[in-house]
Formats: C-alpha cells, structure tokens, sequence
C-alpha cells in the first residue's frame, strides 16, 4: 500500500512538470507568432494568433494584453498591447525553464524613443514595433538560456 502511494505521488508530481514545460512552449510558440505577425505589419494575422493564445493561455498576468491584441485591427494599438505582453512574458519566462535560448531585444526608437523590448527565437533582430519601416532596429539586450 505505502509502496502504491509512493509511485502514484511520484507520478504525479513527474506529469506535473511535464505539463509545465509544454505549457512554456506553447506560450513562446503563440507569443513568437504574434511577433513575427507585427514583423510583418499583418494585423489580421496578429489578432488571429492573439486570439489562438488566449483560447490556451493559462497566465493571467498576459489575458489583458492578449485580449486587446485579439480584439483590434490597428496595428499601432496591437504594438502598445504587446509590449505589455513582452513585459510580462519575460517576467515569465525567467522564472521557467523554457529548453531554448531565447533573445530579449530592444529597440531604442520604438514609441518616440522611449524604447521597447521583445522576445526572439533567433538572434538577427527583426522589429516588431516598426516592421518593414525599419525592419533589423534594436540589438539583442539579453540571452536567455536554462
């Protein structure tokens, strides 16, 4: 009997951790969409892949940002909601392990040169605030690798 309830909380605790890795990969694969959709100055694309985030997110601290990237088709307004998102995501993502190296950048011009970060997948930076405009602005600020 002891030995039954020694493997059952064994199990558990592995299938939770489990699910906490794949929960930070979804997360970085639906935040990576929203960025390369900004890149790409495609606001449909963008609130699409808000909208698919928010149906499995289970973060609160990003539901606001999701949900006014989701909700507007005004590209400008996306880029403000998801700089929050960034914000927030960081927070998350320095706390969990993701399996991958993850770029923190920043461009210095973003919103009248207050400046604004991002996630990355890959080092080259490609600017999700200005896109096309002024497409490689900004450098890498941080590596984050676990």
């Amino acid at each position: 009997m002891r030995n039954t309830l020694i493997i059952t909380l064994l199990a558990l605790a592995l299938s939770a951790c489990g699910g906490k890795e794949k929960e930070t990969a979804g997360d970085l694969d639906h935040y990576f969409a929203i960025k390369d959709a900004l890149v790409k100055t495609d606001a449909t694309a963008s609130a699409q892949a808000a909208k698919a985030y928010l149906a499995v997110n289970t973060n609160t601290s990003l539901k606001t940002s999701l949900q006014m990237i989701s909700g507007s088709l005004d590209v400008d307004f996306q880029r403000k909601a998801f700089e929050q998102l960034s914000k927030d995501l960081y927070q998350f993502v320095k706390t969990n392990d993701t399996g991958i190296t993850i770029y923190k950048q920043y461009c210095p011009m973003a919103f009248n040169y207050r400046g604004a970060y991002w996630l990355a997948k890959e080092q080259r930076v490609n600017n999700p605030y200005f896109g096309d405009l002024m497409l490689h602005c900004g450098h890498v600020d941080e590596v984050i690798t676990q």
